[in-house]
């Protein structure tokens, strides 16, 4: 994946906003399994947990074998919008959002996170297309 043509190491087409926003995702329903208070949230604190460590790999990765241009870039993304973002995000639900409300609004921007990893791929490919 990361090594380029004839050997090169380098990541030439790949870019990383989608492990970027894959991470993010990730994080978002790990917060959210952390709140479900039911018996099956271990399997899927464990499930997701794994997501994260996929994810986090494949960043590292790519910040080993980028340009400094590009890697520059993905620093910035995962600081400010994932560590940022995840941040604001757990002090907002802490702080105004409480019990099922709380669930229930996080519950949403997951699955709107969830279908914009989903979609990026779709959208790529129409815009290429065009």
């Amino acid at each position: 994946m990361f090594l380029g043509y004839a050997g090169r190491r380098s990541t030439e087409g790949f870019e990383s906003v989608p492990y970027v926003v894959s991470l993010f995702s990730a994080m978002l329903w790990l917060y959210y399994a952390s709140l479900k208070s039911e018996s099956n949230a271990f399997l899927l604190i464990t499930v997701i947990s794994v997501g994260c460590v996929i994810e986090a790999i494949y960043i590292a990765l790519y910040l080993a074998y980028a340009s400094k241009q590009a890697r520059m870039l993905t620093l910035r993304l995962l600081i400010l919008p994932n560590f940022g973002g995840y941040c604001s995000i757990l002090l907002l639900f802490y702080f105004l959002a409480k019990g099922s409300t709380r669930i229930q609004l996080l519950g949403w921007i997951c699955i709107a996170f969830s279908i914009a990893v989903f979609a990026a791929p779709l959208s790529i490919i129409v815009i290429t297309n065009m």
